[in-house]
């Protein structure tokens, strides 16, 4: 086990004003996943973000390359130690990772930087790492598919019963 400090540059990034989005360019990523674009990116490679602030506190995405994400998000940056670390494995550990004991603030949700920074994480070897995350990804692109078919399954369920009042 090591801390996440360990594997991660830890931060929040600046936040951008809504009136400043435009509607080409590159994705902008808030606290609930991407919510418009930008004309620049603050992020050149992959990140793991983790929802900072609000009712969605501790909910963990990974953007697309090139991207600019909000401070309503913490980013765990491990491009600095990609010998220790892979980043997919690190995502889906921390999808599965309860946030609740390190969620602080009483109006409004939050999570800071200092105890995610103590959180342990377990840390196969790195090809063991690579392939957890080989199968994870597959077994989620998997459930994308089969979620899809699903919606098409009650969108087709939907139209079938209104024809059936015509």
């Amino acid at each position: 086990m090591v801390y996440l400090s360990e594997i991660a540059k830890i931060y929040q990034p600046q936040t951008i004003s809504l009136s400043g989005f435009t509607e080409e360019g590159y994705l902008v990523y808030g606290a609930n996943g991407i919510i418009g674009k930008y004309r620049e990116y603050n992020h050149r490679t992959e990140q793991i973000c983790i929802t900072c602030r609000g009712n969605t506190c501790g909910m963990v995405n990974y953007t697309k390359p090139k991207s600019w994400i909000t401070g309503n998000a913490m980013i765990v940056n491990t491009d600095d130690y990609q010998d220790k670390i892979c980043k997919r494995y690190l995502y889906h550990y921390l999808s599965t990772y309860n946030f609740n004991s390190i969620i602080s603030g009483s109006g409004q949700p939050q999570i800071v930087r200092s105890p995610l920074e103590k959180l342990k994480v377990k840390l196969p070897a790195i090809l063991k790492q690579k392939q957890i995350a080989t199968f994870l990804d597959k077994l989620q692109n998997q459930i994308e598919i089969n979620n899809n078919i699903l919606h098409l399954y009650l969108q087709q369920k939907q139209y079938l019963f209104r024809q059936m009042f015509i």
